[in-house]
């Protein structure tokens, strides 16, 4: 429970839909009833069984993967973020360093996972997770109760730290010591009060 990993495929992009000239649009990916199964073929329709069981000893070059959840290309914003995000918020509001790290190719859908549209049923990770905190805040119960809540917002991109709310701070470092433990060096913080601020 300390750890998991969680793949999402995103859908295809219109693009991608139309085809090339040489070649027109074909699905190459499965997930399994069981949401824990990706299938990667080359031919997905030759492999796949009218069970949407895959043989094994196929022709086509195919691949399965497991993991702890695999969301289809119709998974929501809503379903990503209740099955694996909110969790993960709820350790946070507990005490628990926590982390959720989005990682992939460029154009796999990284930024519209985490950060989707502000408002609506596409937000993202990010813009849930703000209104998950601060509706616990509002709703504890214990009235002698105070938060100071920061927020900052970094990313790692071949191997280089940048500070994505002060875009000229980059090459940032990771330093570890007893008092802060593990922190990104000069990221800059910010204190919000509202999900607005954020």
């Amino acid at each position: 429970d300390n750890f998991k990993v969680v793949i999402r495929v995103r859908p295809p992009l219109p693009r991608e839909l139309k085809g090339t000239a040489l070649r027109s649009y074909q699905c190459t990916t499965y997930v399994d009833e069981s949401c824990r199964l990706i299938t990667l073929s080359e031919n997905l329709q030759a492999v796949l069984q009218s069970d949407g069981s895959v043989p094994d000893g196929l022709m086509y070059a195919t691949y399965r993967f497991t993991f702890d959840h695999v969301y289809n290309e119709r998974s929501t914003q809503e379903q990503v973020y209740n099955n694996t995000a909110q969790q993960v918020v709820l350790s946070i509001l507990q005490g628990y360093n926590s982390a959720i790290i989005a990682y992939g190719q460029t154009g796999t859908g990284k930024t519209y996972t985490m950060e989707g549209e502000l408002t609506g049923p596409q937000r993202g990770i990010i813009p849930r997770t703000v209104e998950d905190i601060f509706t616990y805040i509002v709703n504890d119960p214990e009235p002698n109760s105070k938060y100071l809540v920061r927020a900052s917002y970094m990313q790692i991109y071949n191997e280089v730290i940048s500070d994505l709310l002060k875009p000229e701070r980059t090459n940032l470092a990771i330093r570890e010591n007893g008092r802060r433990g593990v922190f990104v060096e000069n990221l800059s913080e910010w204190v919000v009060r509202s999900p607005a601020e954020v």
